[in-house]
């Protein structure tokens, strides 16, 4: 059930699954009087506010859960309307991960390195935008491990190492399985964040260094 708590000329606040939507530009003090009414335990949720094409979304962790499962199917079609014939090129995994993933400028680059397809909201430059710690790589992992059709793409990848503006993502895939490897010794539960795993972080600053030679 969907519910509108407030709304003026500007935003709307529309409630469902126990979070509230703001939808529209929200002045900033009422803003900040809508986050201060939170509870210690409600989050303000990026992802879920992109996957809706709203302002901003602030719940408990689980009704958030609840409130994605929930719209996945239309975020997914939001995405393959929003793309167009490239959404053609692009498996219902792919489409999926664009919908409801984590997302970040490190896998939404990756992503575009591997599929040719980029995402609307990446307005970045995939050479520019390497995994710069832990949990960027993370995402990257996710990536690969909820889209396995660009498994095959990111040993292509891998034998890219002298092109201008990708030989450092070439390093990077080529040294996956060992990256992946030192990250599971260090961070088991990695899929749930990469807290603690400093020796990957440091182990990605070795293609930092590549990237500005």
């Amino acid at each position: 059930m969907t519910t509108t708590a407030a709304s003026d000329d500007s935003y709307r606040i529309l409630m469902r699954e126990g979070c509230r939507i703001v939808y529209g530009q929200m002045p900033l003090p009422e803003f900040l009087a809508l986050v201060r009414q939170a509870s210690d335990h409600e989050v303000l949720h990026a992802g879920t506010a992109r996957m809706l094409d709203a302002t901003a979304v602030i719940g408990l962790p689980s009704a958030l859960a609840r409130l994605r499962r929930r719209e996945t199917p239309a975020a997914i079609e939001r995405v393959r309307t929003g793309l167009g014939r490239a959404a053609l090129r692009l498996d219902p995994d792919a489409l999926r991960w664009l919908a409801a993933g984590e997302h970040g400028p490190a896998c939404l680059a990756l992503f575009l390195l591997l599929s040719g397809v980029r995402p609307r909201h990446y307005r970045g430059t995939p050479g520019r935008d390497l995994p710069r710690d832990a949990g960027a790589f993370r995402r990257c992992r996710l990536l690969i491990e909820q889209v396995p059709s660009l498994q095959q793409a990111l040993a292509v990848l891998a034998e890219r190492v002298h092109e201008a503006g990708v030989a450092e993502w070439a390093a990077l895939a080529q040294s996956w399985d060992d990256i992946c490897a030192h990250m599971d010794y260090e961070a088991p539960d990695w899929r749930y964040g990469a807290a603690g795993a400093s020796g990957t972080t440091a182990v990605l600053a070795c293609f930092r260094e590549l990237e500005a030679a």
